[in-house]
């Protein structure tokens, strides 16, 4: 789908002296923010809607390349920030047939704060056409027993051949009288500071993990597969991460997720250097990580690398297709945006995109679904995949317990 034409339009740069000033005139101005990137102390607050590009389909991440390239050429800008650009937020369904929404928003206003400075970015209302949002299917979650019977189903047709590895995913339902999504942010910020902390379009989480995060043409990534407990007690907590670090189960998960990184990564970047896995340490959890450095060719940003990456093996599998057709038979519900592309991109093509793991979607007023999954592989078993679920799914249960008027 080739992009419309866009009527140019003018974009306001200009330093500030107080971010948060910035954000308390935003709010009065505009509400409660429409999307907010968090990550070791930068932020990006953002607040009104400008523009709402609405993405369907195979090529959902493409069109939003096409659909970016044709906003950038029409904004004039005029910036006291060098380097500084008009900036959107985007969330991406993972599954190229989802009934969710996948989007590229272009807020009003975009309060950016980094360590050497602040920033706004005014935009006026875009007029682009944009369709409401598909509303969630009141569905029951997926419950642990069922959950078990596929983990073995999908071992099953591991061990039988053309089938590596398979993320299968959960959700959980949780209701309340009303939740604070700002309130919930704090909580994952203050929790888990090295995640990457998000909500746009509904969606919002801390993930772990990136896909990639371009500046100035250098770009990172972080690959995490294979999990083990966190414990209270020092000398269990060591024998935790020693015994994920020596697993051949959860190295043999790990590996099929770098070598993902490297097949799709390696004809668009140039000196790609991959590190030597590592256990991480979050609250919760110890995860198996990689990362990994390159610089981007010519003519590439950061949605260009998330096309290539998406889905990546540590949130679907290996090999990718048999994969994507083993979580289509064996999940029953619509992953919509979880374990799908979250981040930011600018004018320059810089960006963050993470996945958007430990993460819930919000239903409606006083109901928000959470979503988790695991990596299966032929030496996993039922219930310690059911377990790990169940570890991935505290950070995002916390931060609403934290936030919320009166649970139930």
């Amino acid at each position: 789908m080739l992009a419309e034409a866009v009527t140019p339009f003018p974009v306001t740069i200009r330093r500030v002296a107080s971010a948060a000033d910035e954000r308390e005139l935003a709010a009065a101005r505009f509400g409660a923010p429409t999307a907010v990137w968090r990550h070791e102390g930068a932020s990006r607050t953002g607040f009104g809607t400008a523009a709402r590009l609405v993405l369907r389909g195979p090529a959902r991440i493409q069109e939003a390349i096409g659909r970016w390239r044709a906003l950038v050429a029409a904004a004039q800008v005029e910036s006291d920030v060098a380097g500084a650009a008009l900036l959107a937020f985007g969330a991406f369904a993972f599954a190229d047939d989802s009934a969710a929404d996948s989007v590229l928003l272009v807020p009003r206003v975009v309060v950016v704060e980094l360590p050497g400075g602040a920033f706004r970015v005014d935009v006026p209302d875009l007029g682009l056409p944009s369709s409401s949002r598909t509303p969630q299917v009141d569905a029951p979650a997926f419950a642990p027993e069922a959950y078990e019977r596929a983990v073995t189903e999908a071992v099953r047709r591991i061990r039988g051949g053309g089938l590596e590895k398979v993320v299968l995913a959960r959700d959980v339902r949780i209701e309340a009288d009303g939740f604070d999504v700002g309130a919930a942010l704090d909580a994952l910020a203050e929790r888990y500071r090295g995640a990457w902390v998000f909500a746009v379009d509904g969606v919002f989480g801390a993930s772990p993990e990136t896909l990639a995060t371009v500046t100035g043409g250098l770009v990172t990534s972080r690959v995490l597969a294979g999990t083990a407990p966190r414990s209270d007690d020092p000398v269990v907590d060591d024998l935790n991460r020693a015994a994920l670090l020596d697993s051949p189960k959860n190295r043999f998960e790990h590996a099929l997720a770098v070598d993902s990184l490297l097949l799709t990564l390696g004809g668009t970047t140039e000196d790609l250097m991959i590190g030597r896995p590592f256990a991480l340490a979050l609250p919760n959890v110890w995860h198996l990580a990689t990362d990994a450095t390159a610089r981007v060719r010519a003519g590439a940003g950061a949605l260009d690398l998330v096309a290539l990456l998406h889905p990546t093996a540590a949130v679907a599998g290996a090999p990718r297709t048999e994969a994507l057709a083993t979580i289509r038979a064996l999940e029953p519900f619509d992953r919509r945006r979880y374990a799908g592309p979250v981040g930011w991109i600018d004018g320059n093509g810089d960006g963050e995109w993470a996945i958007a793991l430990r993460s819930a979607e919000i239903e409606g007023p006083d109901r928000v679904r959470a979503y988790a999954g695991a990596g299966v592989v032929a030496a996993s078993e039922a219930h310690q995949e059911l377990e790990e679920t169940a570890w991935k799914l505290q950070p995002i249960q916390e931060a609403l317990r934290a936030a919320v008027v009166a649970p139930h």
